[in-house]
């Protein structure tokens, strides 16, 4: 079985069990609004928004990484289509003066 898999079904788990013992309903005041559920749910729900902001929070770096790694690859490739063009003048400037006698 794949690790991925087996970490998947024990978080599955983790997670009905974690429901199940925490049912309890609570009531929870947000901005004037006023709502009741289960003490699970309002956790569950909690790492998530957490989870989304650190997602957001993070995205403009993972943006400008991406923008770099495209320039890169594109400096890259003019880099080897230079050194292609190169390569003829570059073998006989590299001989060897023993090679040349």
């Amino acid at each position: 079985m794949p690790a991925l898999l087996i970490i998947a079904i024990v978080l599955a788990a983790l997670t009905a069990v974690f429901a199940i013992q925490n049912s309890g309903v609570i009531a929870v005041t947000f901005l004037g609004w006023e709502w009741e559920a289960s003490l699970a749910l309002i956790l569950i729900m909690t790492l998530g928004v957490g989870i989304l902001v650190g997602y957001l929070a993070g995205l403009p770096s993972r943006v400008k990484k991406g923008s770099q790694l495209r320039q890169a690859r594109k400096d890259l490739e003019g880099l080897e289509d230079l050194a292609t063009e190169l390569e003829p003048a570059g073998e006989v400037m590299n001989e060897s003066p023993e090679a040349k006698r």
